[in-house]
């Protein structure tokens, strides 16, 4: 038996010597391989393999329209190879001014403090990565000097034709791959900030069999602020597998989650009126509220969403329980966790421990005054005067334009006293919504003006880089949901000023959102996790460069995509939309689920899914692919998209 590594990359051109698609783009044979031209220019071949003996291949090309190709490429054997690695690769005739693998690596990942992948290379090495890591298999994308090329494969049918994918910026080219079988090298990068030795699983080829892989590529004309990449993205969505699982009825995922909150979550400690955190493990195989860090008002916690939610569910039901429950809590933390400076307490155990160390962020803050915003007129619905809601949220905004820079932009974290510790990153971006509300309640054209201002900062981060930035607090890297701010920014400011700018900046920022959305079902073995309960990932977001799983989180724009489908007249928000809920909305206990031998409380859902290799193997050798952490927010980010559709069936 042979063992050969063979770097396979193009011979023939099923439609002919040249081939040329209807908008100008012509391949033309060379010694490197394929060309292709357009107008005159070269923009990249599809590389020549060198001449392997006992391995013939034929390349078919197809134009899907007038910027995508399909490559169909199919390799038999005339001898048995014990151990063989294929690769389809697209070099780029341009050095990139922007590389990107979605979800995985933007740019290099240079931004940030986190020990996430580094650049393309590792000690001199090209990082290759799993096409689970990426929402769209295997993705690839470039900007070079006039094109931006993106290139994927197509999503295997068995788990034993998984593949990877790689990008390579150099000084004059970009090269795309995607490499079967599947390997992560040099290093896998397996948990935050660890790593595992690398591998190549092994595919052999035996006399007279056939391989078939199928790639799509995709060119088009560069664009400023990276957006070329809208067109790619757009087509990716249409080709998506748009397969969703059947979940409960918004009805019952509303049940569930205010008896989740009202069972498991509920908590009285000291002053505290309120939601834990969360559930995790305990001894016993049970379940038991966390210990440490617990009481958090936005984020993980969500105590101000929950609380409005309660609301919420007695102006539906009446029932006075949930009315009172959601009272205490707003008037725990209203009460407690106001200071002087107009700065608000994030997390209630600084409270409970009189810390002075504790950073208050601009995450939980923005969250904080919306709610409370929200909270001031839920009250007022149920005939109960609450004044200090408005003033709480109203406090916050005044901090946070006295404290604006010059150059617009806000601040991440505070201590108790004012002091501003951080500034960088997108996430100073939660306090514009509630800025712009501030405005309208108050009819104070400077909360416009300060917002505007720090959107404008915001954007244009965005815009330069091709990224947002640490709003996923516990890490400090390229992420998600630090995006979800200037989405919910940008769309709150066009319907103040109806400038179609700001309508077009929503369009822009969902794009990149898009970047890591699922839009594909993963296929797993029969043993695995993900098999046995059920799990589809289409439509799960990854959390970010230094956190490589998905999770629900995307439950938090769900109706900002169904308002921009509705203002674009574009249909993809809306399946987007309904995706996220469909994704977010598996597994939720309805108190018999049982998982990993743990039965789960009503209403309950983890946090984490991980599809790839990232903390699936944990450092026992345990193999889960569903963590075990009954995080609070899943179930809050349900309830308040439910509170804030008008109508519930549009999620059916």
């Amino acid at each position: 038996m042979k063992t050969l590594q063979i770097i396979l990359i193009f011979s023939v051109c099923i439609l002919g010597y040249s081939c040329q698609t209807k908008s100008g783009y012509r391949w033309k044979s060379s010694p490197e391989g394929k060309v292709l031209n357009h107008h005159g220019y070269t923009i990249g071949v599809l590389l020549r393999p060198e001449e392997i003996k006992g391995i013939s291949f034929t390349d078919k090309i197809e134009a899907m329209d007038s910027t995508l190709l399909k490559i169909t490429r199919t390799y038999t054997a005339s001898e048995t190879f014990d151990s063989v690695r294929l690769m389809l690769a697209f070099e780029v005739n341009s050095p990139s001014h922007y590389a990107m693998i979605p979800s995985v690596n933007y740019n290099g990942n240079e931004w940030g403090r986190g020990k996430e992948p580094k650049g393309f290379k590792h000690e001199d090495q090209w990082w290759t990565v799993s096409f689970r890591a990426t929402p769209i298999p295997g993705a690839t994308y470039s900007e070079g000097e006039k094109y931006a090329v993106a290139l994927w494969g197509e999503n295997p049918i068995r788990p034993e034709d998984a593949f990877s994918c790689s990008i390579q910026p150099e000084e004059h080219k970009t090269t795309h791959c995607l490499i079967y079988p599947e390997e992560e090298m040099p290093l896998t990068y397996s948990a935050r900030d660890r790593y595992m030795d690398g591998y190549r699983k092994k595919m052999s080829l035996k006399k007279g069999e056939s391989k078939t892989v199928v790639a799509y590529l995709h060119v088009t004309e560069a664009k400023p602020q990276h957006r070329a990449m809208q067109k790619f993205l757009k087509i990716a969505w249409q080709m998506a597998e748009n397969d969703t699982p059947a979940v409960y009825s918004p009805e019952k995922i509303w049940q569930l989650a205010i008896r989740y909150a009202k069972e498991s979550l509920w908590v009285e400690e000291g002053t505290f009126k309120g939601f834990s955190i969360g559930l995790t493990r305990d001894r016993n195989a049970g379940w038991i509220q966390r210990r440490s860090w617990k009481y958090e008002i936005g984020w993980c916690g969500q105590n101000a969403s929950f609380a409005n939610s309660f609301l919420t569910d007695y102006l539906k039901t009446g029932d006075k329980s949930s009315l009172e429950m959601g009272l205490a809590c707003l008037d725990t933390w209203a009460n407690h966790a106001v200071l002087p400076n107009g700065l608000f307490i994030t997390n209630y155990d600084i409270i409970l421990e009189n810390s002075e160390d504790r950073t208050l962020d601009a995450c939980n803050l923005g969250t904080a005054a919306l709610n409370y915003f929200e909270a001031a007129d839920l009250v007022k619905q149920c005939n109960i005067e609450r004044p200090a809601y408005e003033e709480v949220a109203l406090d916050i905004c005044r901090f946070v334009k006295e404290d604006q820079q010059e150059n617009g932009v806000y601040g991440r974290g505070w201590k108790k006293d004012g002091e501003c510790v951080y500034r960088e990153g997108t996430v100073g971006c939660f306090l514009v919504p509630p800025m712009i509300e501030a405005y309208h309640r108050t009819n104070d054209k400077s909360y416009l003006e300060s917002a505007i201002r720090a959107y404008n900062h915001y954007l244009e981060q965005l815009n330069e880089d091709g990224f947002t930035t640490a709003g996923a607090l516990d890490t400090w890297c390229i992420d998600k949901e630090s995006a979800i701010s200037l989405l919910r920014s940008a769309l709150r400011l066009y319907r103040t000023i109806q400038d179609a700018r700001y309508l077009n900046d929503a369009v822009h920022v969902s794009y990149y959102l898009s970047t890591w959305l699922w839009h594909y079902n993963g296929v797993y073995p029969p043993d695995d996790d993900f098999t046995r309960y059920g799990y589809k990932t289409f439509g799960g977001t990854s959390v970010s460069t230094q956190h490589r799983h998905i999770d629900p989180y995307a439950l938090f724009w769900i109706t900002e995509w169904f308002e921009l489908s509705q203002l674009t007249n574009d249909p993809q928000w809306k399946e987007k939309a309904l995706a996220i809920w469909r994704n977010g909305c598996q597994l939720v206990s309805d108190g018999t689920l049982e998982i990993n031998g743990l039965h789960r409380p009503a209403g309950s859902q983890n946090e984490a899914f991980y599809e790839s290799n990232w903390a699936y193997i944990s450092q026992r050798g345990e193999k889960e692919r569903i963590n075990q952490w009954l995080v609070a927010w899943p179930g809050a980010f349900r309830l308040e998209t439910l509170r804030h559709l008008q109508d519930w069936s549009v999620l059916d």
